[in-house]
């Protein structure tokens, strides 16, 4: 009887993490390893809108490296388009206005096309 249980919940907790869950189109997500929100919009085949969300803990270098890395993600390759929209700060930024509330960086990517051979 035991066993039978314990087969049962190992089939299930197994099934639970194979399952792919895709996420909806432009809503919010969180990537751990950079401590970033951002929000990832398809618009065509080939073509994203990128924004990331600035925290108070994530410099502006993370969140721009951020990007870099989520557009090789996305394409899985180099060769991308990536139109910058609003968000650069400038080097004195933070310097000159500390409390200052800086909006999100944004993006347009657009991946190559594969070549036929």
């Amino acid at each position: 009887m035991n066993k039978v249980v314990i087969a049962a919940l190992l089939v299930s907790v197994l099934s639970g993490c194979a399952q792919n869950i895709e996420s909806s189109n432009g809503q919010a997500q969180w990537d751990f390893d950079h401590n970033v929100q951002f929000r990832e919009t398809k618009r065509e085949d080939g073509t994203y809108h990128i924004e990331v969300i600035p925290n108070s803990k994530a410099p502006f270098s993370t969140l721009s490296t951020f990007l870099l890395r989520r557009s090789i993600m996305i394409c899985r390759s180099y060769g991308f388009k990536l139109e910058l929209l609003e968000g650069i700060e400038e080097f004195n930024d933070r310097r000159s206005f500390p409390n200052m509330i800086f909006g999100s960086l944004a993006a347009n990517l657009e991946c190559p096309v594969p070549q036929e051979k």
